[in-house]
């Protein structure tokens, strides 16, 4: 049996318009390749994207990326109605925006060319969820089809410029309901997330048609992923660079 990655699309791009989780039919996909195609075809239909999650388990991985689509991409501090959502997991993240546009292209960037489009860093809190029935035990490749998990994203429109020092070190804390939940330096599994970035916006431009000005590059988590209920208020501060928030009224 050969995987159908528009059948696999057709029911992701349904879950979504329907607000229902699926199950997804056998085969999974094989590899990355054929999750992207997924992706590329939930994106034709649910899109734009307003930016790409990018993130690696260590730094020897490859890493995965995923659209952002601009419905659930906010700016906080902002209120997220619980019931828009599946389940409510969150991230205390980093993000770089984009100050000009990078076009498609076959060649690959340098990381110099990539810097030169790179704006801003932002605090960002990624809000997990997801159309996959089972999930925690469905192949993770399905997982990448579905935008691995992205369930949206929250941005502090305070960036800051650009440094010439690593981001690996980062602080950051982490409150739910005004409680410290997570206090954390460096806890980001890929390290300093600058290569992150460059990988992402390279494969972008070359693989899924370019990026625009204004679109953010969120980089994979340094609190790790905590489920909330219904009600909770999340806050993520990394020093030095600002400060995000989401309530999530039920």
């Amino acid at each position: 049996m050969t995987f159908d990655a528009q059948r696999a699309a057709d029911l992701l791009i349904a879950a979504r318009r329907d607000f229902r989780q699926v199950a997804l039919p056998a085969p999974a996909p094989a590899n990355t390749a054929e999750a992207y195609a997924v992706q590329k075809i939930v994106a034709a239909a649910c899109g734009p994207a307003a930016g790409w999650k990018v993130g690696a388990k260590s730094t020897s991985e490859t890493p995965n990326t995923s659209p952002l689509f601009r419905p659930i991409v906010r700016q906080s501090p902002c209120h997220w109605p619980a019931n828009e959502l599946h389940m409510i997991g969150v991230e205390g993240e980093l993000a770089f925006r984009l100050g000009r546009d990078v076009p498609s292209r076959h060649t690959p960037m340098t990381p110099d060319e990539v810097w030169n489009s790179v704006a801003s860093v932002h605090a960002a809190i990624e809000v997990v969820d997801t159309r996959v029935a089972d999930w925690k035990n469905a192949d993770r490749l399905w997982i990448l089809a579905d935008n691995q998990a992205n369930g949206g994203f929250v941005f502090s429109p305070s960036g800051k410029s650009l440094s010439g020092g690593s981001y690996a070190d980062a602080e950051v804390r982490l409150t739910i309901n005004d409680k410290i939940a997570v206090e954390a330096r460096g806890g980001n599994p890929a390290g300093d997330p600058r290569w992150l970035v460059e990988w992402c916006v390279d494969h972008v431009a070359r693989e899924r048609g370019g990026l625009k000005a204004g679109d953010f590059i969120t980089t994979g988590s340094y609190t790790g992923m905590i489920f909330i209920e219904p009600g909770a208020k999340i806050t993520a501060e990394f020093d030095n660079i600002g400060r995000v928030a989401v309530e999530f009224p039920a």
